[in-house]
């Protein structure tokens, strides 16, 4: 179903496309900063640690309080879109109001889809890829090329801002081998796929249904079996971690942070967008992680 408001602003923007276009299209000198927009805060970060002072930026989800499924864009990001020389958006669903919005600005932005940068498709695919730290530098380098595509004259900056940001990921690469060589094979639980790659990455294990998660993240009712199973699994601690996304709680979270905290199982609380608190996505992703090896080692006690 679309969004009353995004199909509003999709129309203004179709009104002002011939003259975006134009000036999207005009040609640029190397002396001009390149203009992009991120359909999210993190990959926007990225973007601005690789670019630095040549591109300005645009990220239009930003805000760690309020539920990124559920977004609607805005005027100001709809002009963004029209006159960006590049788009990065994360795929998989996640940001496609971003995708409507780039064919109806008339512009022809390059588009670069994280997705397809790491190899990750299929229709239950996990969107939150930004949680996949080991492809990460994957990311980075596909950013730094789009970047000297579009500024030559710029490409041994963009070159090595990426290799410093790809250096910038090896304490939270320590800390997911940490957990991994510790606590490999251990069972926890999420209430959504949010932390999915990092749990993946660290070698834990789902020990709860991973149909309550999907239910929970198309915002629909997990199945009676599914939901008895996991209060079960957090109940006699058959699960040792609880992580769940902060962004979204309901009456059945909350449920089972109770039972959670009843049962002795340490909780850790993971957001979608990265919070204003963090300077940049490796230093949010460092310290979610670390919260995790801290409940790994309090449920080991």
């Amino acid at each position: 179903m679309k969004s009353p408001r995004l199909v509003a602003l999709v129309s203004a923007v179709l009104l002002l496309a011939p003259a975006l276009a134009a000036c999207g299209s005009s040609p640029r000198s190397s002396t001009d900063v390149v203009e992009v927009v991120a359909g999210e805060n993190f990959w926007g970060d990225v973007v601005h640690q690789i670019g630095g002072s040549h591109v300005q930026v645009t990220s239009i989800i930003t805000d760690p309080d309020e539920d990124p499924h559920e977004y609607e864009s805005s005027d100001r990001n709809a002009i963004a879109v029209a006159t960006a020389r590049l788009v990065v958006r994360n795929g998989l669903g996640y940001d496609d109001f971003l995708t409507k919005l780039v064919s109806a600005s008339g512009a022809h932005p390059k588009v670069l889809t994280v997705a397809d940068v790491v190899g990750i498709s299929g229709t239950d695919a996990n969107p939150h890829l930004w949680y996949d730290a080991p492809d990460l530098p994957r990311v980075a380098d596909a950013i730094a090329s789009e970047l000297a595509e579009l500024d030559p004259a710029n490409r041994s900056e963009f070159e090595a801002n990426a290799r410093t940001f790809i250096r910038s990921l090896d304490p939270l690469l320590a800390v997911i081998g940490q957990i991994k060589s510790q606590y490999a094979g251990t069972p926890v639980a999420y209430t959504e796929r949010v932390p999915g790659y990092l749990l993946q990455a660290a070698g834990l294990r789902l020990g709860i249904p991973a149909g309550f998660a999907q239910a929970v993240e198309d915002g629909s009712d997990p199945s009676p079996q599914d939901t008895v199973a996991f209060n079960d699994a957090v109940k006699d601690g058959t699960v040792k971690v609880l992580l769940y996304n902060a962004q979204v709680t309901d009456a059945q979270t909350t449920e089972i942070k109770r039972l959670a905290t009843d049962s002795g199982v340490p909780i850790v609380g993971v957001t979608e967008t990265m919070p204003p608190t963090y300077p940049h996505l490796q230093d949010w992703q460092l310290a979610q992680a670390r919260d995790l090896l801290a409940a790994l080692q309090k449920a080991s006690r």
